[in-house]
């Protein structure tokens, strides 16, 4: 209760400056013309799904009933038989009994914030909106209310790149995932991964009922990890012996579509580490950063102190040690008592150290986090967001370091789709 009290009074905050349902969601002034373009184009479409219906002698349209996030009754319509049926909704959307963006028809929120938004906004269910776009990306930034507070708050141009946006998911992700498989694990390019959303990750990094005592290492795999480890069979080998990979990026969800498999989320480490000191936090649960340049890690640890009140760094070392001296800094990880080690080297050196000093290590869990203190250390800058919700968070650091990252993306990420479309990799069995 108290969380969702917090969340109304953000969200009243926000909206305090509309004293009554006088603000119309910017969408409205384009759903109509937009809706009547893109009819004009279907036209032929439209004629063919008629003449299929007069000839089976179905009716034209079916209808769905559906309730929208603030428990707004919807109806909605598409074509009985023929092509693209769904399009049929373009007729609701002229009608104004629905519109392109709004609010979501995929959950339900609380009755408080449903009263505080209704009587605030005029809004109407969409067939997008911002909360179905991260689930559909994998995103777990922002909450359920947060997304639609912010989508409200949109103007038209936010309107118009959501439209957009959601209509590149669609075509990289598909519209449903009623065909796709949910398996509790994946079998991609012969890895075994955990196919979990967020909230199962971070409860697995944190959980402390197990009867293993040796440190369980886990590994978050991108579609450079897969490059290495189809290139280099040590390394597959070295990925093969973690306790859990977690998924990491829209490559590896489109790699997941095409096994036949619906990923529950994106696991990458810069979205979950919030998630983790939040948890850390809750449980009395300390971290230790290692890895990156000298001072990187010390920056990191400050920034999360200062964001998450209450967590306990127990303790940094940057990953620059002249001597290398491994027994002293397995000493110091081991007596800081810490429950959580993150470990940033980049791949493969920090799968290999981990899997190297794993019988040593006296953590619970040990992580390999990759480029995670340079994000929160400042050192360099997180993509905008629009970015990341077309899954294409690698442009922005493609952009930030063009000479070290151009192997990386610019020749891997192509190689990755002919791995996974035209050779089929991605469903070779696990080894």
């Amino acid at each position: 209760m108290k969380k969702t009290k917090l969340s109304l009074q953000r969200m009243a905050q926000s909206f305090k400056h509309y004293d009554s349902i006088t603000y119309t969601y910017s969408g409205t002034y384009i759903d109509r013309p937009l809706a009547i373009v893109l009819i004009l184009i279907l036209l032929p479409c439209f004629l063919i799904n008629t003449l299929l219906a007069l000839i089976s002698r179905k009716s034209l349209f079916s209808i769905v009933r559906k309730t929208d996030a603030l428990n707004q009754q919807v109806i909605l319509h598409s074509f009985s038989c023929g092509l693209w049926v769904k399009t049929a909704v373009l007729f609701d959307i002229c009608r104004g009994k629905i519109a392109f963006c709004g609010v979501p028809l995929t959950h339900s929120l609380s009755p408080d914030i449903q009263f505080c938004i209704l009587n605030q906004i005029k809004s109407k269910a969409g067939i997008f909106s911002l909360y179905d776009l991260h689930l559909k990306i994998g995103l777990t930034v922002m909450s359920k209310a947060q997304l639609l507070e912010q989508q409200l708050n949109g103007n038209l141009a936010d309107y118009l790149t959501l439209i957009l946006k959601s209509f590149m998911s669609i075509f990289l992700y598909g519209q449903t995932v009623n065909k796709l498989k949910n398996a509790k694990y994946l079998s991609l390019f012969g890895l075994r991964v955990n196919n979990a959303s967020m909230d199962d990750a971070v409860k697995w990094i944190t959980d402390t009922d197990t009867l293993n005592d040796k440190t369980q290492i886990g590994f978050f795999i991108n579609v450079n990890s897969i490059n290495l480890s189809i290139d280099n069979t040590q390394f597959f080998k070295e990925l093969s012996k973690a306790n859990a990979l977690f998924a990491d990026g829209s490559g590896m969800r489109l790699a997941a579509k095409k096994a036949g498999y619906l990923l529950n989320g994106n696991n990458n480490g810069t979205d979950m580490l919030p998630h983790l000191c939040k948890r850390c936090v809750e449980n009395k649960q300390s971290l230790y950063l290692f890895g990156a340049a000298p001072g990187v890690a010390d920056k990191a640890a400050n920034t999360l102190v200062s964001q998450f009140p209450g967590l306990n760094i127990a303790g940094t070392e940057h990953g620059y040690k002249a001597d290398n001296n491994d027994e002293q800094i397995i000493t110091a990880i081991n007596n800081s008592g810490c429950d959580v080690l993150l470990v940033a080297m980049g791949s493969p050196l920090q799968e290999q150290w981990l899997l190297e000093h794993r019988d040593q290590l006296q953590c619970h869990t040990a992580l390999a986090v990759g480029g995670l203190f340079d994000f929160y250390s400042g050192t360099i800058s997180r993509s905008p967001m629009w970015l990341r919700e077309i899954g294409m968070e690698w442009v922005w650091r493609l952009l930030q370091e063009p000479r070290s990252k151009f192997n990386r993306y610019v020749i891997g990420n192509p190689l990755f789709l002919y791995r996974t479309f035209f050779l089929g990799l991605v469903n070779t069995g696990v080894k």
